[in-house]
């Protein structure tokens, strides 16, 4: 767990514990911390709050209050709060949405768990299938939104990275951080566009020097390179 987020996620799970009574029976980190791509710049933090028979509604609205302590700059948390039986049983088991009761964190759940604590490897649903349709239906969405300027590092990588791990699963049917994914899909984008993947990668790590003189040079490869991917993925 970056040393940056530590102290507000132990926060929040001692709370959940001290002040539940013992209805939560595990907590899991899911999203960039499970996946060990944390960035100070672009991640929030998302973690999965399972109780046997659910929480009360005084219940939720009390630690509801305490998710405030989990937000970044920018960013606010996400935490869904959910039972084993719909982490085993799935969208179908669903009681109501909720933004992260995706494939992806499923997914997560099932093969790449984060434990704060409770069981080191939930029971979690899984399909292959679903997840592959799910991620291509989001590229699309993200293909759809790539408007305005784009002029920043800070608005093109996001983008990048999201389509890129969105189309690694879509081909792949496989979970990848947004880092490992923007490395992995150099080899399935036109070669002359794929500084803007080495860029945001290098941005989303740390990096303060970008590849590229101008703006609308970077704008124009993340505009293309989102095109690829789309091709790549099978989307038209």
């Amino acid at each position: 767990m970056p040393q940056v987020v530590a102290g507000p996620v132990d926060g929040f799970v001692n709370l959940l514990r001290r002040e539940l009574d013992g209805a939560v029976a595990a907590v899991y980190a899911a999203g960039s911390l499970a996946l060990g791509d944390f960035s100070q710049k672009q991640s929030n933090i998302d973690l999965v709050v399972v109780a046997d028979d659910g929480l009360e509604p005084e219940q939720l609205r009390r630690v509801r209050r305490a998710e405030k302590a989990l937000d970044r700059p920018g960013r606010k948390a996400a935490v869904w709060y959910t039972t084993w039986e719909e982490v085993s049983g799935g969208p179908e088991s669903l009681r109501e949405p909720a933004p992260l009761a995706t494939p992806l964190t499923w997914s997560i759940l099932r093969n790449d768990p984060m434990p704060l604590f409770g069981p080191d490897w939930p029971v979690s649903w899984e399909d292959k299938g679903t997840l592959r349709a799910w991620a291509l239906e989001r590229l699309r969405a993200t293909a759809a939104s790539k408007k305005g300027l784009l002029v920043l590092r800070r608005d093109v990588a996001p983008l990048v990275l999201e389509a890129a791990r969105l189309a690694q699963i879509a081909i792949t049917g496989r979970v990848l951080s947004k880092s490992e994914a923007g490395e992995s899909s150099s080899a399935i984008v036109s070669s002359s566009h794929r500084r803007v993947l080495v860029d945001s990668v290098g941005y989303r790590q740390g990096a303060q020097t970008s590849m590229y003189w101008g703006p609308f040079e970077r704008k124009y490869d993340a505009l293309a390179v989102v095109d690829d991917l789309m091709g790549a993925a099978g989307s038209p």
